[in-house]
């Protein structure tokens, strides 16, 4: 049976997609296998959203495509969207938690999102994305059997509307989709916050996200808190998502410029005008 969802994103990665396409595959066949019998755990997905409906209706279709019979409590942060996210967003059922473009920042919008949260594991997503196969919360299912595990995350593949640049970028990528790896050292990319699941408990004993992060990094201080505390964190490459701002070649070079400081570890204030500088569609 194929699991994989908008399978034509595989095919926008040169060289690679193939390859990752056929790991994806051959993984959630084991997930399967391995998790016949077993009760999924109840999540709480956290999407937060500003200004992408299609995104988001998109995103919502892929939620109710997952082969999961856990509880799914959905939960959407959106900072004054204009067109009709949130009223879809609420004729689904979700909750619906409003920020100012002001009061916004990265740690501010999830820890709201967990305090609003009634389920043991919260799935954090941003609403320009989608899901890349139907077991992406069974991927979950696998490592809550762990007590020692307390955070699952994986690493974003292309979306469809993925600039020429960005879909460059997954060239020399595809051992990461291969298997787990239970991570003993910090690496690029753990639970980032556009597809990681924590658990709510390790969320409250580490305090939330750290709110000096207010301009981004908060997502990494988090993964650096739970190896210091030697709470295991999972790379499942059934987790991704499929991820992409639609960027040119220059704002592409100013979105990594941003990461590569985002990785140095040091709080930074949000300021809205650099991030609308190197993400024009957020403006």
């Amino acid at each position: 049976m194929n699991y994989l969802l908008h399978e034509k994103n595989f095919y926008l990665m040169p060289l690679t997609g193939w390859w990752i396409r056929k790991c994806l595959q051959s993984r959630a066949t084991a997930v399967m296998k391995a998790t016949a019998g077993l009760r999924d755990p109840d999540v709480s997905i956290l999407i937060r959203s500003r200004n992408n409906s299609r995104h988001l209706k998109q995103l919502f279709a892929d939620i109710r495509a997952q082969v999961f019979d856990g509880d799914i409590e959905i939960i959407v942060v959106d900072t004054e969207s204009t067109d009709d996210s949130v009223q879809f967003a609420r004729s689904q059922g979700a909750t619906v938690i409003q920020l100012t473009q002001d009061e916004f920042t990265y740690p501010l919008a999830l820890n709201r999102g967990f305090q609003a949260a009634g389920n043991p594991w919260v799935v954090t997503l941003v609403s320009h994305s989608g899901l890349s196969s139907k077991l992406f919360l069974k991927g979950l299912t696998c490592w809550a059997q762990d007590e020692k595990v307390g955070g699952v995350y994986s690493l974003p593949l292309v979306n469809w509307d993925a600039s020429v640049w960005e879909r460059l970028q997954y060239i020399g990528l595809p051992a990461m989709w291969v298997k787990p790896l239970k991570l003993r050292r910090m690496r690029g990319g753990a639970m980032g916050a556009n597809c990681s699941i924590l658990k709510r408990t390790v969320w409250e004993e580490l305090g939330g996200y750290d709110e000096r992060y207010a301009g981004g990094g908060e997502d990494m201080a988090m993964a650096r808190s739970l190896l210091a505390q030697r709470i295991t964190i999972v790379r499942e490459p059934l987790c991704s998502v499929f991820h992409s701002h639609g960027l040119n070649l220059k704002h592409t070079l100013q979105q990594w410029v941003h990461w590569l400081d985002v990785g140095r570890a040091r709080p930074r204030s949000f300021e809205t005008a650099k991030v609308h500088a190197r993400r024009p569609g957020l403006r």
